[in-house]
């Protein structure tokens, strides 16, 4: 594998999660546009006036988080290295991609707490790799749905990263080829079976390990291993 097939991929993923940002980029410039009119007719009640300013003003701030984020994470770069706060990467991943996650009666659960201390690494290229498996998560939960979640933890010296889904789990006998570029289960167009082995790919870049097991009531539980040092 080479970055040309992992930028490939990056497009091929954020391109997909389009429709869901759209949709959540019109519901709140619905609120913009239906607060801004009640300001228009309500000019002269002062304290409507200030109400509406401020959800216009949350709405348009979520407008621009949003797009913010989606750009920054789909834009094409060179690896780096930086430091990072685990938990901030982890909130501004499901900031745009939490729609299409939970879509088919997905719930998609993030870590409800975070040890300290910052992770060191390529930030964008980590927040891919655990992209690429919060959607195959929800991928194999498809038609049912079930939850989707995601932590965080450290333990030996290392930043352990999860995602686990209620899905039937991983083939018997498939798991080493389900990290085969190009592997899928799914006949849908869009499914590349890039997912897994980019996540890989990228981990090991970090100097981390990619783990996927059953788990033990089902479903499949991703690992991620990355050094409390950062790689090398």
């Amino acid at each position: 594998m080479d970055r040309k097939t992992v930028e490939t991929y990056r497009l091929s993923l954020f391109g997909r999660m389009a429709m869901g940002v759209a949709h959540e980029v019109d519901n709140h410039l619905s609120v913009v546009i239906g607060f801004s009119e009640l300001i228009q007719m309500t000019a002269g009640s002062e304290q409507k006036v200030r109400d509406g300013a401020a959800k216009i003003l949350s709405a348009g701030e979520k407008i621009g988080t949003m797009i913010k984020l989606y750009s920054d994470f789909v834009r094409p770069h060179a690896p780096m290295q930086e430091t990072f706060v685990p938990a901030g990467l982890i909130s501004e991943i499901l900031h745009f991609s939490r729609y299409d996650l939970g879509r088919g009666g997905n719930t998609v659960l993030a870590p409800k707490t975070c040890p300290p201390g910052l992770v060191r690494g390529d930030r964008r290229d980590i927040g891919l790799a655990l992209l690429s498996l919060l959607f195959n998560g929800a991928e194999a939960m498809a038609g049912k749905g079930g939850e989707l979640a995601i932590d965080v933890a450290r333990a030996d010296g290392e930043w352990v990263f999860s995602v686990s889904d209620q899905g039937p789990g991983i083939p018997a006998g498939s798991t080493e080829e389900i990290f085969g570029e190009g592997f899928t289960t799914r006949n849908e167009p869009f499914r590349t079976g890039m997912g897994l082995p980019v996540a890989r790919y990228l981990i090991a870049e970090a100097g981390g390990t990619l783990r996927l097991e059953n788990g033990p009531a089902g479903g499949c539980v991703a690992t991620v291993r990355l050094s409390a040092s950062g790689p090398g």
